[in-house]
Order: structure tokens, then C-alpha cells, then sequence
């Protein structure tokens, strides 16, 4: 068994560079279904997650592969095959992404229902949703989804995302890539605002797709003919920028983020300033300085963007672990995301959960300890603990730190860490 050995204790000092965002390469790797001919992404994060999109994608007659680090070329020629295996779609519930451009292209779609992180709920209903909107027969049989377009075009459509959790970023984005090649207008109310669909959004008009309102929780979409393969560099992913710059924080060090947007953060900065950290932002880089400080307790709420994004809620509840006074971290999106807490509390940190609000009592230091990674953010997170904790922490469970982490040992060398991945 691989496991990755943190040996904590040292403040992290200097700048690394944001990769491309999983989030978004993911959306917009689905979306080159509906481009013809040749499209160039560069900014790819080399991830498992990409990986596994590549081998989907291939499965419906599209070319993929890496001409240059972090460049991909997708080759569209033609959807030669509707129909997306099983075993690709349960490794990540973002292939479930592919229904909307699919079924837009081609006239017809079979997907999978897909797997992905145990975090809580996470129905595509309105992702299904959207594609009855637009004039699809959508059935569900044996644990798969087909849905199959009258006349083999999608007819456009108002419609209203939305779950009990808010906005919904899946449900946005497959409603914005069918849309795309609808007859007719789209107009998506209650749209879900998060930069990934921005950037989408811009993949797409560059593309030819006649897009408005992006940001905003109004979208229209003047559906056209057809679109054609672009070069498109992805933007930063703010993710994995804010668990380094927590990484920064909770070891009371100096971090900068570059190749990152910062107001994309959203809450992020304001939070680390609150809890006693220097805050610089210039450009696309962001840096965070906790040297011989003493942080403080803040509360936290997640919540669809502009608020504190749900995925850096792990990060940011694990640097509140060493912060002096008592933290509430009230988690609105995800139902079972509270989970990785167990493993911090095995490494000392003093946490209680009552219902959606973990109770976060600062603590002096953690200690290194075995621990095991249950989803992508909770490895991340489990990271930081380990960087901030007296002696050596063993983080099992890397099959999901790859889904979403680029390179993340030689990032956090770079910085300081004693970081390394090891045979058990």
C-alpha cells in the first residue's frame, strides 16, 4: 500500500503555482462533444480524474492526448458511439457531465448513474431536469439514464435549477452545454454562479455559442448550428489554491499563490485576514503571512459562490483545529462532509458535530498519527494537519488525492515540507 508521510512542525515559506482547475477542465473537456474538428486545452492539470474523462470521451469516437505538459489536443470528427461503459462513469461523478453535450450532438445518450466521492447526496435530478426542459424523453433503467432528443435536436426552454441546497453547478453546466446547440433560446433562472461555469461559458462563446449573463443567476443561450474546436487555456483552480494557502496558514508561515484569480477565492482571504493573517493580493497571486502569529477563531458557512466554497470547507475547518478559541463551521451543501473530522480528532484536534455545524475548540498542536483519506478534499485536507503536526502523519487512501491534486509532494517541497510518498 502507498501511503504519503508528512513530517510536520516546519512553517512552509514561498510560491507555487496554481494548476488548472479540475472543475472546470472537467466541464469543459465534456463540451469539445459538441465542437467540431480540433481543440486545443492548454493549463490541464495531469490528474486521474482527466484521465478517466480522456478514456470516456475516446469511448464516443473523439482523440485525445497530451502534446506538451498540461496541453491537451481533442480531436472531434464525429460521435461514433452514444453509449458511455460503466466502469469509466462509477470511477467520477463529474463523467456524469457528458449527457448534455452528448445528447446535444448526437440526438441520444446512454449514461451510467456515476460514482465519485462519498461526501453525501449528490442527485442528478436536475441535470435530468434540464434535459427535459429541452424537449428530451428521459428514462431511467437498470442504473443508467437514456435520454433521447425528438427529431434529434434539443428545442430550447425556460427552466428553474435548483435544489434545497441552492443553486446547482452540475445542473448549470449540463443545461448551458445542451442548450448550446438547441433550436431556439434557453433561459437557465437560478443559474449557478461559480467561476468554473464562467469559464465554460467563455470556452463555449469562443467556440461560437451565443452566451449572456454568465455570473449572474440569469443565463439565455441563443442556441446556434454548430461550433468549432478552439485553443482555450483553463483557469487556476482556487481550490487547490486555498489548501495551500490554508497549508501556509496553519503551519504560521508565508505562502503565495500565483496563476490564480484571487477574487475567485471569495470568502477565503477575508476569513484568513480575520483570524489574524497578513492578506496580499496582486494580480493573479495571492499571498498569505502567519509568520509569529497567533490566529484566531472564526466562524464559517458554506455556501454557492460568492460564498465559501463547500470543497475548500476541509482545508479551512482543519486550520481552525490549532486557531485559540472556539470555531463554528456550519456545512449547507453537502449532507456528509464532516466525515475526515474523525481522522483529525485521532490526531488530537477537539471537535464535536451537531447536525450541519462542526464545533471546532482550538487546540495547541495536533499530533502525527495513521490516517485515512475518505474523499478528495478530506486527502488535502488531512495534508495540512499532518504539516502542522508534531512528528509523522501516514495519510492512507492517495487514490483520491491524485483525482484532484497535481503534483502535490513536489509542490509542498518546494515550500519546505518534509513530504513523501511511501511503501507501507
Amino acid at each position: 500500500m502507498e501511503l504519503l508521510r508528512v513530517k510536520g512542525g516546519q512553517p512552509l515559506h514561498g510560491e507555487i503555482q496554481a494548476s488548472g482547475s479540475k472543475n472546470s477542465v472537467l466541464a469543459i473537456m465534456c463540451a469539445v462533444l459538441l465542437c467540431d474538428g480540433e481543440t486545443i486545452l492548454e493549463n490541464v492539470p495531469e490528474l486521474s480524474d482527466v484521465n478517466t474523462l480522456m478514456q470516456i470521451l475516446e469511448e464516443t469516437g473523439l482523440k485525445c492526448e497530451w502534446i506538451a505538459r498540461n496541453t491537451l489536443r481533442i480531436q472531434n470528427d464525429g460521435i461514433t458511439n452514444s453509449e458511455v461503459s460503466e466502469d469509466l462513469v462509477r470511477k467520477m461523478r463529474a463523467s456524469f457531465s457528458v449527457l448534455g453535450p452528448l445528447l446535444a450532438k448526437s440526438g441520444k445518450a446512454m449514461i451510467p448513474l456515476p460514482g465519485g466521492c462519498v461526501i453525501g447526496a449528490r442527485p442528478v435530478d436536475q441535470h435530468l431536469k434540464a434535459m427535459r426542459a429541452l424537449g428530451a424523453n428521459v428514462t431511467m433503467t437498470d442504473g443508467a439514464v437514456t435520454a433521447e432528443a425528438e427529431n434529434g435536436r434539443l428545442k430550447g426552454s425556460a427552466m428553474f435549477l435548483g435544489t434545497r441546497y441552492g443553486a446547482t453547478v452540475g445542473g448549470t453546466n449540463a443545461a448551458i452545454s445542451a442548450a448550446a446547440l438547441a433550436e431556439g433560446t434557453t433561459m437557465i433562472y437560478n443559474a449557478a454562479r461559480e467561476p468554473e461555469i464562467v469559464d465554460l461559458v467563455m470556452f463555449l462563446n469562443k467556440a461560437g455559442a451565443r452566451i449572456r449573463g454568465v455570473g449572474t443567476d440569469i443565463i439565455t443561450i441563443e442556441g446556434v448550428e454548430s461550433l468549432k474546436g478552439v485553443r482555450y487555456s483553463v483557469m487556476g483552480d482556487r481550490i487547490e489554491s486555498g489548501t495551500y494557502l490554508c497549508a501556509g496558514a496553519i503551519t504560521r508561515g508565508k505562502v503565495t499563490v500565483s496563476n490564480i484569480a484571487p477574487q475567485t477565492l471569495a470568502g477565503l482571504p477575508s476569513l484568513l485576514f480575520d483570524m489574524g493573517c497578513g492578506i496580499t493580493m496582486e494580480g493573479d497571486s495571492i499571498t498569505v503571512d502567519a509568520t509569529n502569529r497567533e490566529l484566531r477563531a472564526t466562524n464559517v458557512i458554506t455556501f454557492a459562490y460568492p460564498g465559501f466554497a463547500t470543497d475548500l470547507q476541509p482545508a479551512m475547518l482543519t486550520l481552525l483545529t490549532t486557531a485559540k478559541g472556539i470555531s463554528y463551521v456550519k456545512e449547507t451543501v453537502f449532507d456528509a462532509r464532516f466525515g475526515f473530522t474523525q481522522e483529525l480528532t485521532r490526531m488530537g484536534a477537539d471537535i464535536k458535530i451537531s447536525g450541519d455545524t462542526a464545533i471546532i475548540n482550538g487546540v495547541e498542536s495536533l499530533t502525527g498519527a495513521r490516517v485515512l483519506a475518505s474523499d478528495l478534499r478530506a486527502a488535502g485536507a488531512l495534508i495540512v494537519a499532518g504539516l502542522a503536526a508534531n512528528g509523522s502523519t501516514n495519510i492512507e487512501g492517495l487514490q483520491y488525492l491524485d483525482r484532484g491534486y497535481e503534483n502535490p509532494v513536489e509542490k509542498f517541497k518546494s515550500l519546505g515540507a518534509e513530504i513523501e510518498r511511501v511503501q507501507s
